[in-house]
């Protein structure tokens, strides 16, 4: 299926998509120098899930040019790409799977910007290439894999923490469709049903404030950690001239 691409920068908020419930922009929010740029980067929960409708609006009217996915091959190979795979729109593949377990959600993010930080960082490059946006980026619900992504996009083009913690959060309101749609899919997979002794959890600033606590001891800031990964000066600067507006 084709749909003819946007050519403006979209400049206002999406509603009503029928198959996603946790998508969002993350332009607006306050950057080092001005404003995370409206229009060209967006999170959401797995694509998978959109309906014709929804792929249409997001080729159309926001002129989406790349999508990336951090869910794993499996995931993939098992719940689909939904109808945007017919569209007209780059695919970047970014597995974030097979973290090493932790005691809590904050050491599993942690793990994540370790273990997957090649890969997080090759994301970060990519985001910095001409062409690229807009984009969207999605793992299966759109909060942890997300969160961390967005975390480190935001964190590297200056937002202050408590704006990154705040967007982490903004998930809660899409939790109980996720919840529903996450037995749905273990049911589906034959894998084992989640224990009813088990809390449910819920996606709260304070565990991205922890994060980012973390992230502070381990590389000093997030340029800290980009360094270590190997993203360069000149990559960096190439990611804030597309997604920020100067004051």
């Amino acid at each position: 299926m084709r749909w003819r691409r946007r050519r403006r920068p979209f400049a206002g908020k999406l509603e009503g998509l029928e198959g996603l419930v946790n998508f969002r922009d993350l332009g607006g929010l306050p950057a080092e120098g001005g404003t995370v740029r409206p229009g060209v980067l967006f999170r959401s929960d797995s694509l998978a899930y959109a309906t014709p409708a929804d792929a249409e609006r997001l080729v159309h009217d926001l002129g989406l040019s790349t999508v990336i996915d951090l869910r794993g091959e499996y995931e993939v190979e098992q719940l689909g790409r939904g109808p945007l795979s017919g569209a007209r729109v780059g695919y970047y593949s970014a597995p974030i799977a097979d973290v090493s377990g932790a005691d809590d959600l904050v050491g599993h993010y942690v793990a994540m910007l370790t273990e997957k930080g090649p890969v997080l960082a090759g994301t970060i490059r990519h985001l910095a290439c001409a062409g690229t946006l807009p984009a969207v980026f999605h793992c299966e619900a759109g909060c942890d894999r997300t969160g961390v992504l967005a975390a480190v996009v935001l964190g590297l083009l200056g937002v202050p923490e408590d704006a990154i913690a705040a967007d982490y959060a903004a998930t809660a309101a899409a939790m109980p469709t996720i919840h529903e749609r996450v037995a749905v899919v273990v049911d589906r997979l034959g894998l084992p049903p989640r224990p009813a002794s088990l809390p449910v959890w819920e996606p709260e600033a304070a565990l991205m404030t922890r994060t980012l606590d973390l992230v502070r001891e381990r590389w000093g800031d997030m340029q800290g950690w980009a360094r270590e990964y190997g993203l360069t000066p000149d990559e960096l600067s190439a990611l804030r001239a597309n997604l920020v507006i100067a004051a």
